[in-house]
């Protein structure tokens, strides 16, 4: 896991309406540059410098540390109202947090190997997922350390795949949280510059004396035109006007229903979004092929064998009789040609207040149209429509 050193900025981490803190950080960046070959804006107020060709060069990482401290206490009236921290430790996550301990004060470091120490008294707050900290907190896990020492295959089957990455990096395995960087937009270089000093990705290369441009990553919207870089800096600046999620990419993640494997996720650069971890057991998951079209809303439907009797499911996943005539929405009865199913799903099973339980059939009807029913809370519901 590589290590890193980050910089902190409370004062920088909000954006104000006429770009005072863009400005500054922009400063804290081009100080960091002086020294660093490489400087990667993770999101405002936020920049990160790997140390391992630094901390040799200046011999170690307590100096790295003391050199970007000073760095900063040099800005002058370019610093941030508020002093930054400096931190470094194995993976962004962990120097991040060691740079937010340090706020104020002298630097942190986290020597090599004990990042697992160092994160285990912290919160699960700091993992910035309020949901999965809440029902944590319910479950007596208030601490990191807590939430790493639970069973693997139990954190994945209650909390899917974001919770068992979450895990992970709480336990010092992976070294970042999915969807913590964000891009940093340009903004106009100062008079007598002809390059922005900070990066639009944190995929740039360094902005220290002599380097190169920036070289952008192929694939996003066909090649490496010029197009691809203007379209990715309109896309940033829509996220610094409106948020993150004012942009955002579908991924594929795991799931049991066509709705719950569909996640959007904030933009973060061209070729940034790997699609979640879609391993791991989901009893009840519906088979491929995925469903063509996922409605935002089930839609109410009835499902009767040949006797006009309700079709149903039991607990143990057993249909009370063959389906035989489908009605959605209160409209016409429509004969049934085939179907397959059903495939339960128990979810949540230990929360009284959140507990689902769902059953799911694929139906083709004599017209040729295949639809997923879902069944639960004592009816039957259409939930995607397939090809």
């Amino acid at each position: 896991m590589e290590r890193q050193l980050v910089v902190w900025c409370p004062a920088l981490l909000e954006e104000g309406e006429h770009g005072r803190e863009a400005r500054a950080f922009r400063s804290v960046v081009e100080a960091l540059a002086a020294f660093a070959a490489r400087v990667d804006p993770v999101r405002p107020g936020v920049c990160a410098v790997p140390t391992r060709g630094p901390a040799r060069y200046f011999g170690g990482d307590h100096a790295l540390a003391e050199l970007a401290t000073a760095a900063l206490a040099g800005l002058g009236a370019h610093a941030p109202r508020d002093p930054g921290g400096v931190g470094i430790a194995d993976g962004l996550f962990a120097a991040g947090l060691a740079a937010r301990a340090a706020v104020g004060g002298p630097p942190r470091v986290v020597p090599p190997g004990e990042t697992p120490a160092f994160l285990a008294p912290w919160p699960v707050a700091a993992l910035d997922r309020p949901e999965l900290a809440d029902l944590l907190g319910r479950l007596g896990v208030r601490t990191l350390g807590a939430f790493v020492a639970l069973p693997v295959a139990q954190v994945l089957a209650r909390f899917g795949t974001d919770g068992a990455r979450c895990q992970r990096v709480a336990a010092g395995v992976e070294g970042e949280l999915p969807g913590f960087r964000l891009c940093f937009p340009p903004r106009t270089p100062p008079p007598g510059r002809t390059t922005p000093p900070v990066p639009v990705s944190a995929a740039s290369p360094g902005t220290g004396p002599g380097a190169g441009p920036p070289v952008r990553q192929p694939g996003f919207w066909g090649d490496t035109a010029d197009i691809d870089a203007r379209a990715g800096r309109a896309v940033a600046d829509v996220q610094r006007r409106l948020g993150p999620e004012a942009a955002v990419r579908a991924t594929v993640q795991g799931g049991r229903g066509p709705a719950q494997r569909a996640r959007f996720v904030p933009w973060t650069g061209p070729g940034a979004h790997p699609d979640g971890d879609i391993g791991g057991p989901w009893p009840g998951q519906v088979p491929p092929p995925a469903p063509a079209t996922v409605l935002d809303q089930p839609r109410p439907a009835e499902l009767a064998d040949a006797a006009g009797r309700t079709v149903g499911v039991s607990g143990g996943g057993m249909v009370s009789a063959a389906p035989a005539r489908l009605s959605v929405d209160g409209g016409a009865w429509t004969e049934i040609a085939e179907w397959a199913g059903p495939w339960p799903a128990d979810e949540r099973w230990w929360s009284p207040r959140s507990r689902r339980r769902q059953a799911r059939m694929q139906i083709v009807t004599v017209e040729g149209t295949a639809h997923l029913l879902t069944r639960e809370r004592g009816g039957w519901w259409l939930e995607a429509i397939y090809d």
